[in-house]
């Protein structure tokens, strides 16, 4: 039996660009969308999203919105989509707490380490040799914030940690492409990705559409959240790590 919500799932990968970066040549917000079968749709989009963000009223109104930038038609009310966001969708809980109630943390060493610049997923990068940007300390603010903004007026219910929902036709995660990248290994045959300008989005919103769609239909693939993993700062979703021995 074929399970009709395959025919009505999207996924799109969001490589985010600052609030302002309509004429950045090196970063803008890109958009890409697959279909169930891995294929993509329509057209990639590159561009600013603000003012889509701040037109759309309802989580259907957005994901009518970046269809449409895509030249896909209108979704009628039973399509659902999965958004995989190359971009912070939460910060640092001691960094938090610091802003809101003056705690501070007791010590502070090296800096992939600084439990203020990273969250907990962060720092258990360092480990494999990746070094996340962090959303305090590196120019990534403005792309952090305006992520987290869209959470938070399109999928603002945590379903739990590193997942978020409007409850009918968003699912929201995190992803990081060069991370997943790193994990994948190289990929036979592939041109170099440039590492800025129009493809490099492009390819980074392709990315992480992959993951929106190995995130629904293969999670195994994906590693998930330890359980030591603070509810509010989110979660890196990407392949599981290969352990290739020596």
């Amino acid at each position: 039996m074929v399970n009709s919500d395959h025919h009505e799932r999207l996924f799109i990968g969001w490589d985010v660009g600052g609030w302002n970066c309509d004429k950045n040549q090196n970063s803008r917000d890109a958009l890409v969308v697959l279909d169930h079968a891995g294929q993509s749709l329509g057209q990639p989009w590159r561009g600013n999203l603000r003012e889509t963000i701040n037109s759309a009223t309802t989580p259907a109104d957005f994901l009518a919105a970046l269809l449409a930038l895509c030249k896909l038609d209108k979704p009628d009310q039973s399509w659902r989509a999965t958004l995989a966001i190359d971009a912070p969708l939460g910060f640092p809980e001691a960094f938090a707490r610091m802003i809101a109630d003056g705690t501070p943390v007791d010590q502070i060493g090296r800096s992939a380490a600084n439990p203020y610049l990273f969250r907990h997923t962060e720092r258990r990068l360092v480990a494999e040799g990746v070094t996340p940007l962090s959303a305090i300390k590196d120019m990534i603010g403005s792309q952090a914030t305006k992520a987290m903004h869209v959470v938070a007026r399109f999928a603002p219910q945590r379903l739990s940690t590193g997942i978020w929902t409007d409850g009918a036709h968003l699912t929201v995660i995190e992803t990081y492409p060069s991370l997943c990248r790193a994990r994948l290994g190289p990929q036979v045959g592939t041109e170099p990705i440039p590492k800025t300008g129009r493809e490099a989005d492009i390819h980074d919103a392709e990315a992480c559409a992959r993951i929106a769609r190995d995130f629904h239909l293969n999670r195994e693939r994906l590693e998930p959240p330890t359980d030591d993993t603070p509810a509010s700062e989110g979660w890196i979703w990407a392949p599981r790590r290969v352990f290739v021995e020596a």
